[in-house]
């Protein structure tokens, strides 16, 4: 009985895995939103999507990012602590990244005609 246990608790891991771990990343939020469309739990949509917004993230598509989370916000759970989590991290990268290209902006103005 409890050696049962433990392979069908194996089992049901594996597939988890597969499923959350093995994904691909989606081309787009809403590839990634029409993927979920299969899924039958309000969690499995989530989770899925929050691992698309975080892979999004770390490709540098932060705009992609902003709109998968926003879609779990306003569509599956208003009430996602992971997906508020994206948003900020998004718009703090989009923050850093126009600053970074603001600095540059500048040095290149500060070196015309030098």
């Amino acid at each position: 009985m409890k050696r049962t246990s433990v392979v069908l608790l194996g089992i049901i891991l594996m597939v988890n895995l597969s499923i959350l771990g093995c994904t691909k990343k989606a081309a787009s939020s809403q590839e990634a939103i029409a993927a979920t469309q299969t899924m039958k739990t309000v969690d499995e949509k989530v989770n899925y999507l929050v691992g698309q917004a975080n892979a999004f993230i770390n490709s540098k598509e932060f705009d992609q990012a902003i709109q998968t989370a926003q879609y779990i916000l306003s569509n599956l759970d208003k009430n996602s602590t992971a997906a508020q989590g994206i948003i900020e991290k998004a718009k703090a990268e989009l923050t850093k990244a126009a600053q970074s290209a603001m600095q540059d902006v500048k040095s290149k103005l500060g070196s015309f005609g030098k």
